[in-house]
């Protein structure tokens, strides 16, 4: 990295962001404790040098209490990393990082664990740097075909949605991650399935942490062929 491009940030953030590069080359999870480990640092030291590197748009990173962040480069962060010597382009350049689980019934959390990378799917979904994919359990969403085992596009973000919008939040409690219609009341936020076995969840807007949006969604055919009857 040439740090003269960067000159607002410490040694130690740009050392961070480095290590970030060089996992995101090494096609590696990028998580608090690895990178901690990696730069010889207190896992909980982490976060307060991730967080000035989010707020120049160098990384993209979303965590709550209790989970397991999702670290990554910007494009803009990327553009101004070169990946270490001897380490290739990375090979998912054009590709999208599948992270885990979400849930649609239960709220569950979508743990930061890279399962795979998918390829080529800007070209049919309206993908872009730092979007990523998580794989559903369970069957609240059915009303709208997205069955168990598909995958759904998630845009990171943690504006507000629009009313009637299916959104990617973390809920109270347990601070647990769910896929759920967002709906608006003044105060108020309800989050609705489709499915009429699952009741509405009604939460204050300010326990609700956003995490993101729902781009589009790949079918598996796998729940399809045996059935809906399972509830996560």
């Amino acid at each position: 990295m040439d740090n003269e491009n960067i000159p607002s940030l410490t040694r130690r953030q740009q050392d961070v962001l480095t290590e970030i590069a060089r996992l995101d080359t090494a096609n590696e999870a990028i998580t608090t404790a690895r990178l901690g480990e990696q730069l010889g640092m207190p896992r909980q030291n982490v976060r307060s040098y991730l967080l000035p590197l989010r707020d120049l748009n160098l990384i993209l990173y979303i965590a709550g209490e209790r989970q397991n962040a999702v670290i990554r480069l910007t494009e803009q962060g990327r553009t101004l990393i070169t990946p270490p010597t001897g380490l290739p382009t990375p090979a998912h350049a054009l590709a999208f990082p599948i992270l885990g689980d979400v849930a649609a019934g239960q709220p569950g959390w979508a743990e930061e664990h890279i399962e795979g990378y998918a390829a080529r799917l800007q070209d049919i979904l309206d993908l872009h740097e730092g979007d990523f994919l998580l794989r559903v359990r369970g069957d609240s969403m059915i009303g709208v075909g997205i069955y168990p085992g598909d995958l759904v596009a998630i845009h990171p973000t943690t504006d507000e949605p629009h009313s009637g919008e299916i959104t990617l939040v973390s809920v109270p409690g347990d601070d647990t991650a769910t896929l759920k219609r967002w709906q608006r009341h003044n105060g108020t936020v309800s989050l609705h399935s489709e499915n009429p076995d699952y009741p509405v969840m009604t939460f204050k807007v300010e326990d609700i942490q956003i995490q993101g949006c729902l781009v589009g969604h790949i079918g598996t055919g796998r729940s399809r062929r045996t059935g809906s009857n399972g509830h996560g």
